[in-house]
């Protein structure tokens, strides 16, 4: 292509003429662009002779001339056309001509400075493909920002259909430094093609770089049909960039904003009344969010399913009142570290009928009467409780009755719940499927057997974690105590975590086994009492023939041998698919011997800190078992270099493999195998 230019002659800005004439040379046709620029009280109005095909032509002799300045390889601030499909926009592109040749007059100015906003967007708008508004906005930040200011609806030739649109699944996430107003620049103009985001979540944790209002009023006019949007750590923006998202995205479902200081109530006031299909709020550390938000969600946001109020000082109880009494769809709803009273839980009672889940937690202001007022909630089926005060064995028998239908439980960091608050929370909630325990030191063995008893019908997970008051009890010393008599057979009982109970040894073992013939994920974890005997009586306790046991974590369990680990891999070897133990150092070769034998479809193995040495690594090598995954020996003083030549046979499906803290492993060496093994993900 042939290009010849003519200086433009500036007269007199007040009154003179501007004339450029652009003569376009091409091989197989012969066009010509004449574009004349008249000037009129310092307003440049443009007069375009051409058809519509030849406007990206010019465009990109425009952004020709920017290089025409004697010099043909001079680099130039830019951004590149291919970083727009990419939503990335790196800083400097080469030119895109070398042959001074091509070009016959050096002199030719950039006239583009002279042209305002309105003229370059009216030309815009005649772009007549998606490629080639992708070509002028990666000409310069500028025209990249006027394209991304432009609605999809003010371009002439627009081939986004309707149906195409409504059709748009596209999401995108932006995080550290990579979330700023030009990355979101550019994400409008690559995404213009597919007709929008629907799905927009920013993680941001530079103040200086980060996201501003200014970025999201931009895709509020690319994205109209957004129905998620996530703002995390974005401390610049505010209600102004909010009320943006208000204005052009009122098809918007799900908002979530984690520390947003600068947030205030007018931003959600106008989410309120601008987006009526709004189902999911989460606000957390939203320290400029007062009861005047919640006031306008009770009053416009009707479908609102699901809300998260965490850690938002200015939210007090009538405007939390409020919102669960105008809202008759609310299934959800999660309180934390805000201000809320007796009349909260009221109104949850009086209104919440439609509540499937409630969490409530380091809640002070509550006392048992707020517990007592919940009233009968036969919807709800799940239930969170930690670090409440006013809970104690009245309020827990006042839930229980209550929540017929409850599913799943679980209360931590609660003191007050004994044996008989325990027992009288399940023996109206039959339906119970989970329980999770977390620092509950007043329950005892007691109290376990009576949940047994109410709920081993149904019962799939138990969850106890810290809890001091489970403890060992002798039947030499109490011939009546509850670990003397068996527990009824929980039939669906399928995961059971047992975690730093620090009373639990072999006879706790022995008589929670009666109970657990059907696990399929068994965790005993920082059990240091524990022994062989222990885990070997739980293992012949276990139903054998259907071989249900799939997962086994041992970790911290430092009594454990290798005797621990035959009885695990003789029983369910076949099917088991993780085994964990992490600070079993007791633990040695021998066990490789036998997980690499009985253990064919093993895909996940820790031995970290484990007594194992290469010739157990060697073993594991050489075995059948090639489906490992994930692969742990941190802290395995034991291993040397030849281990990892030994992991080298195990190529086939390695994808992971932790040699943290090995002392006996070479830089060297290591290196090596990381290049051998270079999709696997090594941790060093």
């Amino acid at each position: 292509m042939q290009v010849r230019g003519r200086n433009p002659k500036h007269e007199d800005t007040d009154s003179g003429l501007l004339h450029q004439h652009i003569y376009l040379t091409a091989a197989n046709r012969t066009s010509t662009l004449a574009v004349e620029f008249e000037s009129c009280n310092n307003y440049l109005l443009p007069s375009v002779c051409c058809s519509s095909s030849n406007v990206s032509l010019f465009l990109y002799l425009v952004s020709l001339s920017m290089e025409y300045d004697g010099v043909g390889d001079e680099e130039l601030p830019f951004l590149d056309q291919t970083t727009l499909y990419d939503d990335c926009l790196p800083s400097r592109k080469k030119p895109r001509f070398h042959n001074n040749s091509m070009i016959e007059n050096s002199n030719t100015q950039d006239f583009t400075s002279h042209l305002p906003d309105e003229c370059i967007v009216e030309i815009f708008r005649f772009l007549p493909s998606y490629k080639d508004r992708c070509s002028c906005a990666a000409v310069s930040k500028k025209w990249l920002v006027l394209q991304a200011e432009m609605r999809s609806s003010e371009f002439k030739y627009n081939n986004i259909s309707t149906i195409q649109a409504r059709n748009c699944t596209a999401s995108r996430c932006l995080e550290g430094k990579k979330a700023n107003d030009t990355s979101l620049a550019a994400m409008a103009v690559g995404i213009c093609s597919r007709g929008g985001l629907t799905e927009l979540c920013i993680k941001g944790s530079f103040p200086s770089q980060g996201i501003t209002d200014f970025g999201l009023k931009i895709i509020a006019q690319a994205c109209p049909r957004l129905k998620s949007l996530t703002l995390w750590d974005c401390l610049k923006v505010g209600s102004k960039g909010l009320v943006s998202i208000a204005h052009g995205c009122s098809w918007l479902e799900k908002l979530d904003l984690l520390n947003s200081p600068s947030i205030g109530d007018e931003g959600l006031i106008s989410i309120a009344e601008n987006c009526p299909n709004l189902l999911t709020l989460n606000l957390d550390s939203c320290s400029g969010v007062g009861n005047e938000s919640l006031y306008a969600l009770a009053r416009y946001s009707s479908k609102l399913e699901s809300i998260s109020l965490i850690k938002c000082p200015f939210l007090g109880d009538e405007g939390i009142v409020s919102l669960i009494s105008g809202l008759p769809k609310l299934e959800k709803l999660k309180l934390v570290s805000v201000s809320a009273k007796d009349d909260v839980l009221e109104a949850v009672g009086r209104h919440g009928r439609s509540l499937r889940t409630f969490c409530l937690e380091n809640i002070s202001s509550v006392s048992e009467m707020g517990f007592c007022s919940f009233g009968r909630l036969e919807k709800m089926e799940f239930l969170s409780l930690r670090s409440c005060t006013g809970l104690n064995d009245t309020s827990f028998k006042a839930i229980g009755a209550g929540f017929i239908g409850l599913k799943a439980i679980s209360i931590r960091n609660c003191t007050t719940l004994s044996d008989k608050g325990l027992k009288d929370l399940t023996k109206s909630a039959s339906s119970l499927e989970s329980l999770v325990l977390v620092e509950c030191n007043n329950v005892t063995s007691k109290g376990l057997g009576e949940l047994f008893m109410n709920c081993h019908k149904r019962l799939k997970v138990m969850c106890l974690v810290k809890c001091r008051g489970l403890k060992e009890e002798k039947e030499e010393a109490n011939p009546n105590s509850s670990q003397s008599s068996l527990l009824p057979k929980c039939p669906f009982l399928e995961s059971l975590k047992v975690n730093s109970c620090a009373g639990i040894g072999d006879s706790f073992l022995s008589w929670l086994g009666s109970a657990c013939q059907q696990v399929r994920h068994l965790e005993l974890m920082g059990l240091k009492s524990v022994t062989d005997r222990g885990v070997l009586t739980l293992m012949r306790a276990l139903d054998t023939k259907n071989k249900a046991l799939e997962t086994v974590d041992l970790s911290g369990c430092v009594r454990l041998t290798d005797w621990s680990v035959l009885a695990v891999t003789s029983a369910f070897g076949e099917k088991l698919r993780s085994l964990k133990l992490d600070g079993c150092e007791r633990v040695s070769d021998r066990s490789l011997e036998m997980i690499a034998e009985l253990c064919p479809c093993l895909v996940e193995l820790d031995l970290s800190s484990c007594g194992i040495s290469d010739a157990g690594v060697l073993r594991l090598g050489r075995s059948r078992s090639q489906c490992i995954e994930i692969l742990s020996l941190a802290g395995c003083k034991g291993i040397t270099d030849k281990s990892l030549h030994h992991i080298e046979m195990m190529l086939g499906a390695l994808v992971g493999l932790n040699i943290k803290r090995c002392p006996g492993l070479s830089k060297k060496v290591v290196d090596s195998v990381r290049d051998i093994i270079w999709w696997c993900d090594v941790l060093l």
